[in-house]
């Protein structure tokens, strides 16, 4: 397991890295979703948008370990260093654990990152290759986090490089203490962090594949706080006045895309008559039970942009067939439904999901295929476009309405990068790039209503839910925060019985 949440992006590794070990320059105030201080203590933009100058905090610790002994505190080489990995090629960290494919080491930084300079110790300078508004949301994320450029320079020498992603330093509340091969990680307490803390003298994460078994050690009193548990596990749940079922909002989306490419789908009356077909209210109950929110849009209700819509449930199979009939689709042609092998957060079940689907095509008189692929078989038929439909989804990672939008509909993104549907609109492109430019903020709502209305009407995904980010937590236990875009941070966090 990586320590680094750079390279890592699985959920266990992201709760257990994320706000325990590392903090970034700015964060996420979950209660008005505006960007507020961490690391950096004030920024200011440049009146060409192209420069973003940060000055740090004074006297940050990095985590003294009994593998690393800081001599300074945190200055502008770290964040330098932070980034510049990311970024530059060239950089000795670029190609260590061979991380350089995985996307959110290269995204979204290096699409719009130029250049880091370092103005003093204690000021450093972004410059844009282009304008970008969403800097700030992604420095707000979790593969933001500040590195030890000190400690890192002492890897090299000592030959192990590859050590700063298993053996980390960070300045977060939390500092690493061992892993082993069980997939038991421990943590100590950070005794110089910068911040007011908990009473928890050591953090212990077990990694724990079965949702069953992890709900039966909470239970048991061997750990105290489960994140996901089983979806068929949250009515039990919800009625145990031992444990707190902590529920957030999230903007994952599960979805099925329709590929417009195809002759019977380039249709929009088509795409939208399928739509109606499908009988999202029985997906929830079959496959997400409590965990997900029935959806009709893209973005989420939780979204500065989303545009309210009093459709939300269009499933009407009797006005579907009518219309597919009044277009003359050829109903001798049997449809693919193309999925994943292996579930993820936005969809826990894909093959029940495409059965559920099926089953609805066939009461409108449509034939269909489920095809399950997986890897770069799954890949491949992306690309060259050999398929009629496909379910997947989108995991969120920054708080701005272009993480989901630009994935999903430019004319820039492939089928592998999110665009499934194959779809290009100029008129969208142009929205989505003028978005990225603009600072009046009341004109990038405009414009996302603008791009939410077209979506609807040419119908190139069906938005099926919005999952939830879900949590158990001990009675014990307090005062866990969750953040549903950079997981759970335990710095504040009370446990009773050690008072």
């Amino acid at each position: 397991m990586s320590f680094n949440p750079q390279i890592s992006h699985d959920i266990a590794s992201l709760d257990a890295t994320t706000h325990q070990l590392f903090s970034r320059l700015v964060k996420l105030n979950p209660d008005t979703n505006k960007f507020i201080p961490d690391l950096a203590e004030s920024w200011q933009q440049s009146d060409d948008k192209l420069r973003y100058r940060f000055v740090l905090r004074k006297n940050i610790n990095f985590h003294q370990t009994d593998y690393f002994q800081p001599t300074r505190y945190l200055n502008a080489d770290d964040v330098l260093f932070s980034f510049n990995r990311m970024i530059d090629k060239k950089h000795p960290y670029h190609t260590v654990n061979n991380q350089t494919q995985n996307y959110f080491f290269n995204h979204p930084f290096t699409a719009f990152l130029s250049e880091i300079n370092k103005i003093d110790d204690r000021t450093v300078e972004f410059v844009l290759s282009k304008p970008d508004v969403t800097l700030l949301a992604n420095l707000a994320a979790h593969y933001a986090v500040i590195h030890s450029q000190e400690y890192a320079n002492q890897l090299l020498q000592r030959g192990h490089p590859e050590k700063i992603d298993f053996q980390p330093i960070g300045t977060g509340p939390f500092k690493f203490k061992s892993s082993n091969s069980k997939g038991i990680v421990r943590y100590s307490k950070h005794e110089n962090y910068w911040q007011p803390m908990t009473n928890i003298e050591n953090l212990i994460y077990v990694k724990n594949p079965s949702a069953t078994k992890r709900y039966t050690k909470l239970l048991s009193g061997e750990c105290d706080v489960i994140a996901y548990p089983a979806a068929s596990q949250l009515e039990t749940i919800s009625k145990n006045k031992e444990v707190v079922l902590n529920s957030k909002s999230t903007s994952n989306v599960a979805l099925w895309a329709f590929n417009t490419k195809q002759d019977q789908l380039k249709d929009s009356k088509v795409r939208y008559a399928l739509s109606q077909a499908i009988d999202k209210k029985t997906i929830l109950q079959a496959v997400y039970f409590q965990s997900a929110m029935q959806t009709n849009t893209l973005l989420s209700n939780q979204s500065w942009a989303h545009k309210a819509r009093n459709n939300s449930d269009i499933f009407n199979p009797e006005a579907a067939k009518k219309t597919l009939v009044a277009l003359d689709y050829d109903f001798t042609k049997v449809l693919t439904i193309l999925l994943p092998e292996n579930a993820d957060v936005f969809n826990p079940n894909f093959h029940k999901t495409a059965q559920l689907i099926q089953a609805n095509l066939a009461d409108i008189g449509i034939q269909s295929e489920i095809v399950k692929l997986s890897g770069s078989t799954l890949q491949t038929r992306l690309s060259n476009g050999n398929y009629d439909t496909y379910l997947t989804g989108i995991n969120v990672h920054i708080n701005d309405p272009d993480s989901i939008f630009r994935p999903l509909l430019s004319c820039n993104s492939s089928p592998e990068n999110g665009n499934s549907s194959r779809w290009c609109s100029y008129k969208t492109q142009v929205l989505l790039d003028q978005s990225l430019t603009e600072s009046n903020f009341a004109q990038r709502i405009k414009n996302y209503y603008l791009i939410q209305d077209e979506i609807m009407t040419q119908r190139p995904y069906l938005p099926i839910a919005h999952v939830l980010r879900l949590d158990v937590i001990s009675g014990r236990v307090k005062n866990v925060e969750v953040n549903s875009l950079t997981g759970i941070n335990f710095q504040n966090t009370i446990k009773q019985d050690l008072n």
